[in-house]
């Protein structure tokens, strides 16, 4: 059987998905700003929720540039194994006055945007099948 849809009813429809999107993506923004460590605030001031009307797919992230760093690790410690072995030296211009060279074996992995999709999944599932 097939069902003629007039326009205001895909529109509402696509209003309608369009607002769960909005919110679910609220959601995981949500709970990635307080799983996000906090250095000086500004990865976790930067996370945001994006709604892609067209697509209709929602993008939760950041655009600092060191956010992968933060959330997967590096050096021996990235979790994908890959990262840079044996340690190194960097200059070190930090903000409380220290400066000079460091040694450093990397840093671990301290995610907060894939645990916060996946702690809010069931209810994620739960706004998108709701009427």
């Amino acid at each position: 059987m097939k069902t003629n849809w007039k326009e205001p009813d895909l529109l509402a429809i696509k209003q309608k998905l369009v607002d769960k999107l909005t919110l679910a993506g609220e959601i995981v923004m949500s709970a990635a700003i307080q799983k996000c460590p906090v250095d000086t605030g500004n990865l976790r001031g930067s996370i945001t929720s994006e709604v892609n009307e067209r697509d209709l797919s929602v993008r939760i992230g950041t655009p600092v540039e060191y956010a992968p760093y933060i959330e997967f690790g590096t050096g021996e410690y990235a979790e994908n194994g890959e990262g840079r072995k044996g340690g190194w030296f960097f200059e070190y211009d930090g903000n409380k006055g220290e400066k000079g060279k460091r040694f450093t074996r990397g840093n671990k992995p301290q995610p907060f945007l894939r645990p916060a999709l996946i702690e809010n999944k069931e209810k994620i599932k739960g706004l998108m099948n709701a009427s």
